[in-house]
């Protein structure tokens, strides 16, 4: 039997949970066709992989690469991890349905699209190197149907909404997430909440959710969560579990019975989470709700406003600003002070934190991106080690060049896999390495109700990652973030050899990839434990550009 690309002598992590064992993979097409002993099969390519663990492409459960992949489709600091798959749209926002092009204004980015299918339809045109799986964010909707007032809907504007929802699921979205610390989420009530998501479970789809609070109010969140996907029958995704703050810590029990107890009523809730103890976001999210009424430009007004940012000023005063270090900004005087606390650089300049922080928001026009301390190691690995908790890097795709090379962003942009296999399974020994595997392959895959990812089995989509679980370690740093990952030997993307070694070889054959109308999940369960050999043919994806 002659194949496009044979693994020979790899353990094999296939993404079911289950210890690596030996075998040889191989791949016709963008298609798996046998996994066993392929003595005697003949390949175009041949990979010794003795040593080395080839398991499914890792798949980003949350990401934020919906613009960013059309400026940088190569996808670097995302392929270089071994990711293969990214859920994008996450946090309630998306790059459809817009009314603007405010969130990209800094990049000099030309906005050619109003609905979803026409932006699915340009990110295909630009072939990206990973495979993208949309949501849409309810952020993004609310504002299309009543601007960004705090108001609650009417009649005809919550059905507005349901119908824009409906239409970019139609579209493929594989759901919607919300966004309820940002404006205008922020501003919606349980019951609007509940309706939309209704539109969601009617297609099938999940509600991802960055949830109202994850600290201070954090249990009422979770409550709130069970109660929107107990109101709506939808499918419910927490992004970014976390405790955040040490007074908020030893909430942790709380929470998880509270998410367990409603798993086990028979509510699917499930949750993402990066492995690292710091959280970032953008700095206006530590600002005031009434700041953020009626939307950016309001916002900026309050903050050039004397007697607004008087008010402003004194009610973020007490914030622990020496546990906020700012990341990146969009003003050149205000540069120099990436990578340092917000308490450090207000010394520096001479000026209260409080009066900084506001100072760069209005500077930037909002766009400041912070880092901060949020939860202890052992939250971290509480939260890590559920059944139900996957991983997610929380980052769009970056590089080291280029307008995606600026600031200091969160390490997780650049190491959150990789992380995963060196510091959570090799070095701290929480999880074994087949698990971890699996929350980074077939827990997604699950969730989202893809049959042919996830998983080395016949059959499956051709999305593997090749590394040495010796070797393999996330290199980036808080002071140092900018930093590939060592030790992933080799990424495929349906098919086809996106990096090799070190090199990137230019081969971009990620797609878009549209909510499946059919989710047996049992059917895969069943299937990915089969050794028998399904070989059968298939047509190589069209050549991509090799830059």
């Amino acid at each position: 039997m002659l194949v496009d690309l044979l693994f020979k002598g790899v353990t094999v992590v296939d993404g079911t949970g289950r210890p690596g064992f030996r075998a040889s993979v191989a791949v016709k097409g963008d298609r798996i066709v046998a996994v066993g002993d392929l003595a005697g099969w003949k390949a175009m390519r041949l990979v010794k992989g003795a040593g080395m663990v080839l398991c499914p492409g890792f798949v980003d459960m949350h990401g934020h690469s919906d613009y960013f992949l059309l400026l940088l489709p190569r996808s670097d600091s995302k392929i270089r991890q071994g990711i293969t798959t990214e859920v994008g749209g996450n946090c309630g926002y998306s790059a459809a349905p817009i009314t603007d092009k405010l969130s990209m204004e800094f990049f000099d980015f030309d906005v050619k699209w109003n609905g979803f299918g026409d932006y699915l339809a340009r990110l295909e045109e630009a072939w990206p190197a990973i495979n993208y799986a949309p949501l849409v964010g309810f952020n993004n909707v609310r504002a299309l149907a009543m601007g960004h007032s705090a108001e609650p809907p009417d009649r005809a504007r919550l059905a507005s909404m349901r119908s824009i929802i409906r239409e970019c699921m139609e579209a493929g979205c594989f759901g919607m997430s919300l966004g309820l610390i940002y404006p205008p989420g922020m501003f919606a009530a349980m019951d609007e909440l509940i309706e939309c998501a209704r539109e969601v479970a009617a297609a099938g789809g999940i509600i991802s959710s960055h949830m109202r609070s994850e600290g201070k109010e954090l249990v009422e969140a979770v409550k709130e969560s069970i109660a929107i996907a107990r109101g709506s029958g939808a499918r419910f995704q927490i992004s970014h579990l976390k405790t955040e703050g040490r007074e908020n810590w030893h909430k942790l029990d709380q929470v998880l019975d509270l998410i367990e107890e409603a798993r086990a009523e028979g509510l699917s809730i499930t949750a993402d989470c990066y492995p690292y103890t710091s959280g970032s976001s953008g700095l206006t999210a530590l600002l005031p709700e009434w700041v953020q009424d009626g939307g950016r430009e309001a916002m900026l007004g309050r903050l050039a406003d004397p007697a607004a940012r008087r008010e402003i000023e004194e009610q973020i005063s007490t914030l622990e600003w020496d546990k906020v270090t700012i990341a990146q900004v969009f003003n050149a005087d205000h540069e120099g002070l990436e990578g340092m606390t917000i308490l450090e650089a207000a010394a520096k300049v001479g000026v209260p934190p409080a009066g900084l922080a506001a100072e760069m928001a209005l500077r930037s026009r909002g766009q400041v991106a912070v880092i901060y301390e949020t939860t202890s190691e052992e939250n971290l690995r509480r939260i890590m080690t559920r059944e139900w908790v996957m991983v997610g890097s929380d980052s769009p795709v970056r590089t080291h060049y280029g307008p995606l090379a600026k600031g200091r962003p969160h390490p997780r942009a650049y190491g959150a896999m990789p992380r995963m296999l060196a510091w959570v399974a090799r070095e701290k020994g929480w999880l074994s390495l087949h698990a971890a595997v699996k929350k980074m392959t077939l827990d997604p895959c699950r969730v989202l109700g893809l049959s042919d990812r996830g998983v080395i089995r016949p059959g499956a989509a051709a999305d593997l990652t090749l590394f040495d679980p010796e070797t393999v370690q996330d290199l980036a740093t808080y002071a140092d973030p900018k930093q590939y990952p060592e030790g992933v030997q080799m990424v495929v993307v349906n098919g086809r050899v996106a990096l090799q070694g070190p090199e990137y070889t230019g081969d971009r054959s990620g797609k878009v990839i549209s909510r499946p109308d059919a989710r047996d999940v049992a059917a895969l369960e069943r299937e990915a434990g089969s050794r028998f050999r399904n070989v059968h043919g298939g047509c190589l994806p069209q050549k991509r550009p090799l830059n």
